[in-house]
């Protein structure tokens, strides 16, 4: 795939903003982050949840047989490791699939597509879930695997759900009522009445970034302790001033 600049989106300026090393890395030299356990549980179970969007009334069973197909076996250091955390998977979905059953919603989207121009630029995504709510809105839903807890602040400073909801708007014509992170192993839902004013905002960091990404500023460094490409970068444990 040729490396175009000027199509963004939020994996490519969430990874600028945390280190431009992380973001060359990715998506200039088109090489890729090793996966890990977690990764790869995440990635299994958020397809998993796709593909029984995508075929309503589906039941428990129908919801597992996904899981078992969208199974990825990288990451795992032994055969043991892969098995555990396959069930760990599993009983997240059993959960939710309960959950889900309990708190019935209209799903209009998922897995949807978006893609909008900006200035010099396109920014695309692909959302997990929209609802219907009451009134001709809609809620926009990221699901998360709760390895990392969220609260409405987390909801509320998402950069993620900022530049969805604005996708939504621009691309679907949709207005969003809701944003929220679905925790699935809660399972629970965090929830907040959607902000427009914060959009110009968002904006002018999209504006902000994607200049500096075009000039592949490299003047300074993020957080190596925390970096999933730490141990094979250059620019590894030299702190710049």
């Amino acid at each position: 795939m040729i490396f175009d600049p000027f199509e963004l989106n939020y994996s490519k300026i969430r990874a600028y903003l945390d280190c431009p090393f992380l973001y060359r890395y990715i998506y200039v030299e088109r090489r890729f982050t090793p996966p890990t356990s977690f990764s790869s549980l995440g990635l299994s179970v958020h397809r998993a949840l796709g593909r029984y969007h995508a075929a309503p009334g589906g039941d428990l069973s129908d919801l597992l047989a996904h899981y078992e197909d969208a199974w990825l076996h990288q990451g795992y250091a032994t055969p043991q490791e892969s098995m555990e955390f396959y069930n760990r998977g599993a009983l997240v979905l059993e959960n939710w699939w309960l959950h889900f059953q309990q708190h019935r919603a209209q799903v209009m989207y998922s897995e949807k597509h978006f893609e909008f121009p900006f200035e010099k630029w396109r920014i695309k995504g692909t959302i997990d879930r929209v609802d219907r709510m009451p009134g001709g809105l809609v809620e926009l839903i990221d699901y998360k695997m709760g390895f990392e807890g969220k609260t409405g602040a987390d909801v509320a400073g998402s950069l993620q759900l900022a530049i969805y909801a604005i996708g939504l708007s621009r691309a679907l014509k949709l207005k969003v009522g809701s944003i929220a992170y679905f925790v699935l192993t809660g399972p629970v839902k965090v929830a907040l009445p959607y902000d427009p004013s914060g959009e110009e905002a968002v904006l002018n960091l999209i504006r902000e970034t994607g200049e500096k990404m075009l000039a592949l500023d490299l003047s300074r460094k993020g957080k190596c302790a925390r970096c999933p490409i730490r141990k094979l970068c250059a620019e590894y444990g030299e702190e710049k001033p």
